[in-house]
This record gives C-alpha cells, sequence and structure tokens, in this order.
C-alpha cells in the first residue's frame, strides 16, 4: 500500500507539473504546436467542465462527484496489492491520481488545464456535435485506469479466484 502513496503523489505531481508547464508556455499563443500535424497537438486551454465539454461550469457538482468517487476509490485501494493483483493496483491508483489531479486544478483555479489535441479525433466527433478534445495527463491516467480495471475484472480476477479455489 506505500508503494501506492508514492505512486499517486509521483502521478499527481507529473500531471501538475504538466499543466503548469503548459500554462505557462501555451497560454500566450492561440496557435496549436503541432508534434504530429493532424495527430497530435499541444494548445492551452481552460475547461470549466467534464470531458467532451458536459456539465459546463458547474464546480459544485464536479466537487460532490470527486469526494463520492474518492470515496469509492479509497475503499478499493485497501485491498491494493502490488505482488498479487498488479493490474487492479494500477488502476485504482490511476484513478485516484487522475482524480485528484483534476480536483486540484478545480479547487485552485476553477477550471482544469488541458493541453493536449488530437485534431484527427474531429472527423469522429463533429458530426456527434461535440466538441475538440483536449486533455490533460490526469485524463489519461483515468482513461488508462478504466482500460486497465475491466481487464482485471473481466480477464485476472476469475483467474485469481481459481487459483484461490484451487490451492
Amino acid at each position: 500500500m506505500f508503494l501506492g502513496f508514492i505512486l499517486i503523489f509521483i502521478l499527481i505531481a507529473l500531471d501538475q507539473v504538466t499543466k503548469y508547464t503548459a500554462q505557462f508556455f501555451l497560454s500566450a499563443t492561440l496557435e496549436h504546436t503541432k508534434w504530429i500535424p493532424g495527430v497530435f497537438e499541444l494548445s492551452y486551454h481552460e475547461n470549466t467542465g467534464a470531458s467532451l465539454g458536459i456539465l459546463d461550469g458547474q464546480i459544485l457538482i464536479f466537487m460532490i462527484i470527486t469526494l463520492i468517487a474518492l470515496g469509492i476509490f479509497g475503499y478499493l485501494f485497501i485491498d491494493v496489492d502490488f505482488k498479487h493483483k498488479k493490474v487492479y493496483s494500477i488502476s485504482i491508483v490511476l484513478f485516484i491520481a487522475g482524480t485528484l489531479g483534476n480536483a486540484i486544478d478545480r479547487a485552485l483555479l476553477g477550471y482544469v488545464i488541458d493541453f493536449m489535441h488530437y485534431p484527427f479525433l474531429s472527423f469522429i466527433l463533429t458530426p456527434l456535435n461535440i466538441s475538440n478534445f483536449y486533455n490533460n495527463m490526469a485524463d489519461m491516467y483515468l482513461s488508462a485506469a478504466i482500460v486497465l480495471f475491466f481487464i482485471d475484472l473481466f480477464f485476472l480476477e476469475s483467474k485469481r479466484k481459481k487459483v484461490t479455489i484451487d490451492a
């Protein structure tokens, strides 16, 4: 569990450093810094909503949802075991770090700093009338956490139970 706390701290620090670096270097310009043209760009964006512009400006709702999510993730963190449940443990650490990383922004700034942009997604999002997709490291943590959590839930948990039953 100690390793989990260390990883959460490191991931939150990385998230905050990248956000404030983006704010410092990218906020002065309205142009995108194109790393891979048409695929990956950097651009400063202040997000007052959730992913894809949902619940724009609803900070109180976000803080309530954040507290509930952290309660759930904290409860799941009790079972973190990097020796026997690596994928599960990494997913829970990523859930907590991602949730706290964006909560820090909302609490201190009133918005989340987003800076990574994927223009190739526009052809999917525009017909759905969804705002262009920007994100940050905390969002990446949350996306990875969801994938890893479901991999563990649907593929690895049953194997662990089978090993326990056979033993």
